[in-house]
């Protein structure tokens, strides 16, 4: 019996942990069954990839916006009861889309509103699970533990972007109207949880005020973490950026969705091997080696798309090469969660977890929520190829600010991190 096989048995014996996993589940799947019908319904609606684009920031903007206070509201209440709430919001939020669709009287606006309400509840309590799934699985075991997340969410990408897409060429209304009952899952299963409940506050506790900024606090004076802050955010730009370039052009050639979904599934089934390979790797080799040569390989995989599209290369030659291109640049993002995101979160005391990974992912994330307006904008001047250009270029900026970093070069494989500081 190997040592991975070992922990993901002692996973599922720990208290809660098929009742955790069964909720985060059911909300991943239905985030990636409705990932592509948003896009699709946006340019449905509207007619345009800018307005498209545009739906897709504006509720990444709420998200990221809500989030900031949202992880030290998690730190403060009951982690359970805020996943069943946001599975409830869930339930309503993409349940009305798809009356509204079937009814036909959805609306780019009222889309629009919609979407940005509910991802603004779900930036604000959506990090309840991550929050607590550092209490159901130990400091050492967690690296895996996220390979083993990031391989479930690689295996529900796989199929949800195709399905979705062909839901959606069933009836524009049925990829919502199933995302709904996924939610409902999900909140029926947190309701099996049985964690402790918080003790009631004391007369000695913080205000949320001051929970707020000792999350923020603790964060932004680690020298280790701002440089990760800052090229996880030019990264994460770049490549959401291809990827709603490349989501965006198609639909201007008018591509069929399961075609546009297969994409998506490409890169799901490479971050699935990428995530075989971080439970292997994740406590055996140097996180800041393995970081640095990851970041590279992800430019290495962008620049063969400049070459797509172009006068003398057929359409069907350019989506095979798009498709290759973009499914391999999967590989290196499971294991840079399980090193990077595993060192940090190992490093950071539990009552803080939900703080803490609010103060990681809202820098880490907030110009990658500018991706998708900036590729429905690109692309209509400088074309996909030199939109691609402009993304790569991000990408090439946030490996050179990597590799220049001697703290994250430093950062030992898992076995040192008890020596190891922020």
């Amino acid at each position: 019996m190997t040592e991975t096989s070992a922990a993901r048995r002692s996973f599922w014996r720990a208290p809660n942990y098929a009742a955790w996993f069964t909720a985060d589940t059911a909300s991943a799947a239905g985030g990636s069954l409705r990932a592509l019908a948003v896009s699709l319904a946006g340019y449905a609606v509207s007619g345009s990839t800018a307005a498209a684009g545009w739906l897709g920031t504006a509720a990444l903007i709420a998200q990221q916006v809500a989030s900031v206070f949202g992880g030290t509201f998690v730190d403060r209440h009951e982690r359970r009861t805020l996943i069943v709430v946001n599975a409830a919001v869930g339930v309503c939020t993409w349940g009305s889309v798809a009356a509204l669709f079937a009814a036909r009287m959805l609306t780019y606006p009222l889309l629009l509103v919609i979407a940005t309400l509910g991802s603004a509840v779900s930036g604000f309590l959506g990090s309840a699970t991550d929050a607590m799934l550092r209490s159901i699985i130990g400091v050492r075991d967690y690296p895996k533990a996220l390979s083993l997340n990031r391989g479930r969410d690689a295996t529900i990408n796989i199929a949800g972007n195709p399905v979705g897409g062909f839901l959606y060429g069933v009836a524009p209304w049925l990829p919502f109207l199933v995302t709904a009952c996924l939610y409902a899952l999900s909140g029926a299963a947190a309701r099996r949880i049985r964690a402790p409940r918080k003790a009631h506050a004391s007369t000695a506790r913080p205000s949320f005020f001051g929970d707020f900024v000792s999350g923020w606090s603790w964060s932004l004076h680690k020298p280790l973490l701002v440089t990760i802050m800052i090229a996880a955010a030019v990264l994460n730009y770049g490549v959401n950026g291809v990827e709603y370039a490349i989501q965006l052009h198609l639909m201007q050639l008018d591509t069929s969705a399961t075609l546009i979904g297969a994409i998506g599934s490409g890169i799901a089934a490479t971050m699935l091997v990428g995530a075989f390979a971080a439970a292997r790797l994740s406590d055996r080799v140097p996180v800041g080696g393995c970081i640095c040569v990851s970041f590279v390989f992800l430019c290495v995989c962008v620049a063969p798309m400049l070459f797509a599209y172009g006068p003398s290369v057929s359409r069907g030659a350019s989506y095979a090469l798009v498709f290759v291109a973009n499914a391999v640049m999967g590989l290196p993002f499971p294991i840079i969660d399980a090193l990077l995101l595993g060192f940090v979160y190992a490093k950071a005391p539990t009552s803080m977890q939900g703080r803490i990974a609010v103060s990681l992912t809202v820098p880490a994330q907030a110009l990658s929520a500018f991706s998708s307006a900036s590729a429905g904008a690109l692309l209509p001047v400088l074309g996909f190829r030199g939109t691609i250009a402009v993304f790569l270029a991000t990408l090439a900026l946030s490996t050179v600010m990597v590799l220049c970093s001697a703290r994250i070069r430093r950062i030992p494989r898992a076995d040192g991190w008890d020596a190891a500081e922020l």
